[in-house]
């Protein structure tokens, strides 16, 4: 996989505008699969009422409890037999505004939603929620009495709309035509991520390993030579007494007591000159001690690590060669494919293998198949998962996702977003001074701690949230949302 720190452009989906961004220093090509000057949104139905879904009814069309022109017959019959607490949400007949459905008591209740200003609310005294999903969302937990007394229930169960279940059957369909070949592609990166560690960690460790031998050995250099240093101050010490006996001895004259009392001052000095040298070689020892103990901890930190990433590593390797249908797939095979990132590892900078050793990044959280989507995959599939999962989120900076680039073969693609609009980006290998290349983990450990606005001042964000995840999380809400269990408490 290229990598790229120095070449990737950008196309920012905004609600008002739309327009190309390059990173510094690019000369790169954007991914072509939409139009820079497009803006993902979802088109409105041929039948029914017609209006500009936007404002506080933008992503009401994404929600599996929208039934869009259904009449009102429709939704009473597919609430028939329901529990109570189960809800659908219509077009009401007034243009731009909608009806609430909901079962209570097994009947159904016909509930105007109103929209206003792009603000909405049962009552035009009411107009408290900015979306339509925010309100239906609030009313999940909290019971629809203060609105209406007779409405003691809130909306626990929404009914799938045809529509919705249509396009996740689709979507169904569409991701077990790639799940063999994106289960063998999550696998490779998993093993390339597991090797480039497990081969820096390695190298890393025989650095160390040879810095503590050479400082080892200059420590006991420094300590043979501070035993020298004691040695002669012992002897310029003896000298010293010697000359100072002889100095008082009767029948000298004064001319050899001087002589005696010159050679004295003499000796003294080159003892405070060695005693001097003593303290900084004694420094020295200090330091290196200190570098010795350093150098060793993190040898001790590295070994059970090293252990850890080889069994992983190979465990991952078995694994895709254990795997049905996959005859072509050989231990050469992958024996090349882990070379190649250990020779993209040859050039890499001491102090960037070092940060990305020390980098934050917890598994399985930021597992490949968290954010890695699958071959086939286009842009306006992409930027649309983000631009769905956005509106639910308190933190909407970060949420990212890679594919392989369609246009591109070879390259791969991310979208990711900041400040509620999604960027999509082409990613190249350019400089391997800068940021690693070697593949999609360390790419994505990389930019989990360090800001893309090295790159364009527009992404000031590392990659927070992996969209894959919370698009299964979402998935799986919504699923739990139908089964028969009621909540252990309303508001």
């Amino acid at each position: 996989m290229n990598l790229s720190s120095s070449s990737v452009l950008l196309e920012n989906y905004c609600a008002s505008h739309s327009r190309s961004s390059s990173l510094s220093s690019i000369d790169s090509i954007a991914d072509t699969e939409l139009p820079s000057s497009s803006r993902i949104n979802e088109q409105p139905s041929n039948s029914g009422p017609q209006f500009d879904k936007s404002g506080c009814v933008a992503d009401v069309t994404d929600k599996c409890w929208y039934w869009g022109s259904a009449n009102k017959e429709i939704i009473s019959a597919a609430l028939e037999n329901k529990q109570d607490g189960t809800f659908a949400v219509r077009d009401a007949s007034t243009n731009g505004q909608f009806t609430l459905t909901l079962r209570v008591a097994g009947a159904n209740k016909l509930i105007k939603i109103l929209v206003e200003n792009d603000k909405c609310g049962f009552t035009r005294d009411t107009f408290d929620f900015d979306s339509i999903s925010s309100l239906v969302q609030f009313y999940r937990t909290c019971s629809l009495r203060d609105f209406n007394e007779r409405l003691d229930m809130c909306l626990l169960y929404p009914l799938p709309s045809p529509d919705f279940v249509a396009r996740e059957q689709n979507e169904a369909n569409t991701s077990s035509k790639f799940s063999q070949m994106h289960r063998i592609n999550l696998l490779k990166c998993r093993l390339e991520g597991f090797h480039a560690e497990y081969d820096r960690v390695s190298r890393r460790y025989d650095s160390l390993f040879s810095q503590m031998n050479i400082s080892g050995d200059e420590f006991q250099r420094k300590k043979q030579t501070t035993a020298a240093y004691c040695e002669a101050l012992k002897i310029f010490q003896r000298k010293i007494v010697e000359l100072k006996r002889m100095e008082i001895e009767d029948g000298l004259s004064e001319r050899d007591r001087e002589a005696l009392r010159a050679n004295i001052e003499l000796q003294q000095e080159r003892m405070e000159e060695i005693g001097k040298a003593q303290e900084l070689v004694n420094t020295a020892l200090q330091n290196i001690g200190q570098t010795l103990s350093n150098l060793n901890g993190e040898l001790e930190e590295h070994k059970p690590l090293l252990l850890k990433l080889y069994r992983k590593r190979d465990k991952c390797r078995d694994k895709i060669l254990s795997l049905p249908k996959q005859q072509n797939t050989t231990h050469a095979q992958l024996d090349r494919q882990l070379e190649a990132v250990s020779l993209a590892l040859d050039s890499e900078p001491v102090i960037l293998s070092v940060f990305l050793i020390r980098a934050h990044f917890p598994m399985p959280e930021w597992d490949c198949e968290r954010w890695l989507w699958h071959r086939g995959a286009t842009k306006e599939q992409a930027v649309n998962i983000l631009l769905k999962l956005l509106p639910n989120l308190k933190q909407k900076d970060g949420v990212f996702l890679i594919r392989p680039s369609s246009s591109h073969p070879g390259f791969y693609a991310m979208e990711i977003s900041k400040d509620g609009n999604v960027h999509s980006c082409l990613i190249e290998y350019r400089d391997p001074r800068t940021s690693p290349e070697h593949c999609g983990v360390d790419f994505v450990r990389y930019y989990a701690n360090t800001s893309l606005k090295e790159h364009n001042v527009m992404l000031d964000t590392t990659l927070k949230t992996p969209a894959l995840e919370l698009k299964r999380k979402q998935r799986e809400s919504c699923s739990e949302e139908n089964d028969e269990t009621l909540p252990a408490q309303i508001d």
